[in-house]
Order: C-alpha cells, then sequence, then structure tokens
C-alpha cells in the first residue's frame, strides 16, 4: 500500500493548526472569508456558534498531523 509522504502531513497539520488558531483568535477573518465563500455549513451564525469547537478541533488534528509526520522523517 502506498503511504503518504510526512511532508504532506506536516504541510496539512500546520495549515489546520493556523486555521484552528483564526477561528479561536481571528474570528472576524474568518466571518470575511466566509463572505467570500458562502456555504452552509460556514455560515455567519454557526461561525459565531461555534468558532471554539471547530478552532480547537482543527488544533488537535492539526498537531496530530504535524506529530506524524516529524516523527515519520525523524524516524522515531
Amino acid at each position: 500500500m502506498n503511504e503518504i509522504s510526512p511532508y504532506l502531513k506536516i504541510f496539512f497539520g500546520l495549515l489546520f493548526i493556523l486555521l484552528g488558531l483564526g477561528y479561536i483568535y481571528k474570528p472576524g477573518i474568518i466571518e470575511r472569508v466566509n463572505r467570500l465563500i458562502k456555504e452552509t455549513f460556514l455560515n455567519d451564525s454557526y461561525v459565531a456558534l461555534h468558532r471554539k469547537n471547530w478552532g480547537f478541533l482543527l488544533l488537535l488534528v492539526g498537531g496530530v498531523l504535524v506529530y506524524m509526520g516529524v516523527s515519520r522523517s525523524l524516524g522515531w
């Protein structure tokens, strides 16, 4: 079976961490992006009500992906 590149895991992990921090600390930026995307799961009321839940979930997923990529590339 093909393995996923550790660099790809690190990239997506860092992307999720940055997105998670944006949801937690900069909801204004997320709301501006929301106006551009206009999808049902990113409406303004959803972001306002669930921004911390999404933020912590993205931080968790990002941290796991970064750990998996770093541990694979360093051979832990």
